[in-house]
């Protein structure tokens, strides 16, 4: 008599005259059992591995209610935050500590001073002292001086077009910065679900190697006692190393993201390591995916294609004042001189003003120029950004069909393995046929978890390029 519990999680009590085989049926998350009378009884502690191999991940079948399944993926259930994800309000803090961001809010400090400087404008009052000496045959020497105090001024509109200039600057800088944090989100994101697959995949070795060194020791009794060609320890040795060395390729995977995650966001609550009997279920993948509102959604709260608009607004308001600039701006000046040691004392007005010339002309076809560039930019980002909006709508249904074709080859894969190792215990099958079968249940169970966390993934994908979770607060 033989107990699985400790390895797998789930409890199996094994006989050599009667196992247990739980067959992959709809069921199988309730534990529905057929019991089978092996044709060996030396090869019960093989066939309750098998027929654990074959049940896979029954206890990851996710329960009927889920978080993110009671009302269907609409705007009326946005609300609801995906559970596989860390608390929102600990994302916040982590993405506000990250360097970038800190840069991006740096630039922002930069840019109020920009508008300060635009909105004073760049002239400056300026003082002149002129002494000199006065020399005259008739009236001998005198002391002559001259003060003046002058500046140019922007007419013609100029200081309001300059303080229009400042404000789209700040605007750029705060874009920029909401930008800065949708990526650093999205980076979040995508490192989190990679550790949430090398989790699972370590799980799912796990069980393997635990199962195959039971089957392992009882294969070498029974070789000692006569009963099993020594061809097949062999080959279950072989499968046993080649398990471990899988799973210790899994494992430092998943150590590897666990590193980048915790280095990169320090503070935030990473999910525990995962056993058999401690990993949740996986939430249900959302439905209602395929509403057309999402796009415009996306597209209308796009940072990347605000920015380009912010900057051809920019461009824009540029070339307005370099047509404003072709007309020069005069310098006035207010003149006190003192001649003949005070006899004299005048006081005056002075205007100067340039004269345009082809370089004015130049800078205004430069900015009409920009103007131009930064336009089509807007149009390369926007088809940019529409696309990339159809495809994530696109992807997100494609990987909840995908997901659930995993799951039929999953289920398949288990029958496979369940009629298999029947079938041997019987005398029916070789052992490389349990081994064959064993390995696709195995990557089937994998490929299926794989599939439904991309598309969890997805999920939280269009939730977060929807400004649902992760937002800045004050951005809206």
């Amino acid at each position: 008599m033989k107990d699985l519990t400790k390895t797998s999680g789930h409890s199996y009590t094994v006989t050599d005259n009667e196992v247990p085989c739980v067959l992959p049926s709809p069921a199988c998350g309730k534990g529905a059992e057929k019991r089978v009378k092996p044709a060996k009884g030396v090869h019960a502690a093989l066939f309750a591995a098998l027929a654990f191999i074959a049940s896979g991940s029954c206890a990851q079948t996710p329960p009927p209610a889920s978080p993110l399944t009671d009302t269907p993926f609409s705007a009326a259930s946005t609300s609801r935050y995906p559970a596989e994800l860390p608390p929102e309000s600990a994302v916040r803090d982590a993405l506000a500590r990250l360097p970038e961001l800190q840069a991006a809010r740096a630039n922002i400090d930069y840019s109020a001073a920009e508008r300060r400087r635009l909105q004073s404008g760049p002239y400056e009052w300026n003082l002149r002292f002129d002494p000199a000496r006065r020399k005259t045959r008739t009236d001998g020497n005198s002391n002559d001086y001259g003060i003046s105090v002058e500046r140019p001024l922007r007419w013609f509109g100029k200081a309001e077009k300059d303080q229009e200039l400042g404000q789209q600057t700040m605007s750029l800088a705060e874009l920029a910065y909401a930008d800065a944090w949708h990526e650093a989100g999205r980076a979040l994101l995508a490192a989190w679900f990679e550790l949430l697959r090398e989790e699972h995949a370590v799980l799912r070795v796990s069980e393997q190697v635990a199962l195959s060194g039971q089957l392992l020791d009882g294969m070498q009794k029974r070789v000692r006692a006569g009963d099993t060609p020594k061809m097949e320890l062999l080959l279950a040795q072989t499968e046993t190393q080649r398990l471990i060395a899988v799973q210790q390729q899994a494992t430092q995977r998943a150590g590897l993201a666990r590193i980048a995650l915790e280095h990169k966001y320090p503070g935030l609550p990473l999910p525990p390591s995962m056993t058999a009997s401690s990993a949740p279920p996986l939430p249900d993948i959302p439905e209602g995916v395929e509403s057309a509102d999402w796009g415009a959604r996306i597209i209308s709260s796009n940072h990347e294609l605000e920015q380009a608009q912010a900057r051809a607004r920019q461009k824009q308001l540029l070339a307005e004042r370099g047509a404003l600039e072709r007309t020069p701006d005069p310098t006035v000046a207010l003149r006190y001189t003192s001649e003949r040691s005070g006899e004299d004392r005048i006081v005056g007005v002075a205007v100067s003003i340039p004269l345009p010339g082809e370089a004015r002309r130049a800078d205004h076809a430069g900015a009409l120029a920009q103007l131009d560039q930064a336009q089509q930019e807007e149009t390369r980002i926007r088809n940019k950004v529409e696309r990339e909006a159809r495809q994530l709508l696109t992807q997100a249904m494609a990987a909840k069909e995908i997901a659930a074709t995993q799951a039929r080859i999953r289920d398949q894969a288990r029958n496979n393995a369940a009629l298999v190792t029947k079938a041997y215990a019987l005398g029916e099958s070789s052992f490389t046929d349990i081994l064959l079968v064993s390995r696709q249940a195995l990557e089937a169970t994998q490929a299926a978890e794989t599939a439904h966390l991309d598309a969890l993934e997805t999920h939280a994908r269009l939730l977060l390029d929807a400004h649902r979770i992760w937002n800045l607060e004050h951005e809206h």
